[in-house]
């Protein structure tokens, strides 16, 4: 199964992750500038660049888990989560 929230903050995560070794911490990495770019483009979407500048001000970015940096395509980015679920340790 795969749960896709925020979790902005570490104690949110902390919740998510407690005592429940089976679930795996995933992080799409972005800069705000191309985080932005993309809101830019999408069309009737409830997230504005003033949103997500507050999101961007909550986030206290993991130190654990799959780190995976979302400059790629999508079919990329989900090959980079597969393998790094697969070898764990080459996970951050």
């Amino acid at each position: 199964m795969v749960l896709a929230c925020s979790a902005l903050k570490q104690s949110y995560r902390q919740i998510l992750l407690q005592d429940r070794p089976q679930i795996k911490l995933v992080y799409l990495r972005g800069s705000f500038e191309l985080i932005a770019a993309r809101l830019q483009h999408r069309q009737h979407h409830f997230m504005t660049v003033e949103l997500l500048q507050s999101q961007f001000e909550a986030l206290e970015e993991p130190e654990q888990g799959i780190i995976i940096e979302i400059g790629h395509s999508p079919a990329a980015i989900v090959q980079d989560i597969q393998l790094a679920l697969k070898n764990p340790e080459i996970s951050s």
